[in-house]
């Protein structure tokens, strides 16, 4: 399952390494109470990721604001991605769990600090 997960990701970033900005999503149920989704994100760059990740509380949220569900655990910082958003060289995935028991569909937006709220669309 790993294994074409992680092909498939290297088929998305070929069809997109032109991209201007990637924040795209992929979720699975875990345990009938959590969300683990994979992050894909211009947004971060690897080394701003590794820096809060252990200080970070993720924030699943709606289109106003209102939080939906909250980080479960730690954020995993996967690898970078060659995809940058806002000047950014480089973007970077990350693997975060939310404690919910409903999956996101189509689009998520994800609060990673006070200032920068996310808006990700499924990747398909």
């Amino acid at each position: 399952m790993k294994r074409i997960f992680i092909a498939l990701l290297f088929v998305f970033f070929a069809g997109s390494a032109h991209a201007a900005c990637v924040n795209k999503f992929v979720a699975r149920t875990e345990g009938g109470t959590k969300q683990v989704v994979t992050l894909l994100t211009g947004k971060l760059t690897f080394q701003e990721a590794t820096a809060i990740a252990d200080t970070a509380v993720f924030e699943w949220v709606d289109d106003k604001g209102k939080p939906i569900a909250r980080q479960f655990g730690k954020v995993k910082v996967v690898r970078p991605m060659p995809v940058g958003c806002d000047g950014k060289a480089s973007g970077v995935i990350l693997i975060v769990t939310f404690g919910s028991s409903a999956p996101p569909t189509k689009k998520m937006n994800v609060k990673i600090d006070a200032s920068t709220t996310v808006e990700f669309e499924q990747s398909q």
